[in-house]
């Protein structure tokens, strides 16, 4: 019953924290949203902006996090892994 409590006041932290940045003045125009409108499809090539922002700016990032879930998904896989000539009884004593 009191971790119950506990999630639910967490969550609602979280949610007043979000509701809070969300709410308030926030500019319409930047010098790099408007950098990127304007230059945008010229430098990336990419006739969509989602398109030009997430493969042309942010190419490195996405690799980075690519590789990163790449590594996250192997080591799952590794420790998961049956070993050859495991028996039953060594895989409960893990």
């Amino acid at each position: 019953m009191v971790r119950r409590l506990v999630e639910i006041g967490a969550v609602g932290i979280v949610a007043l924290f979000l509701f809070a940045a969300l709410v308030g003045e926030h500019p319409e125009g930047t010098p790099l949203r408007d950098y990127v409108i304007e230059r945008g499809e010229e430098e990336t090539g990419a006739s969509n902006l989602v398109t030009s922002i997430y493969l042309g700016y942010r190419a490195f990032d996405t690799l980075g996090e690519t590789v990163v879930l790449l590594l996250a998904v192997s080591g799952v896989i590794f420790l998961v892994e049956k070993r050859p000539g495991e028996t039953k009884d060594a895989e409960r004593k893990r």
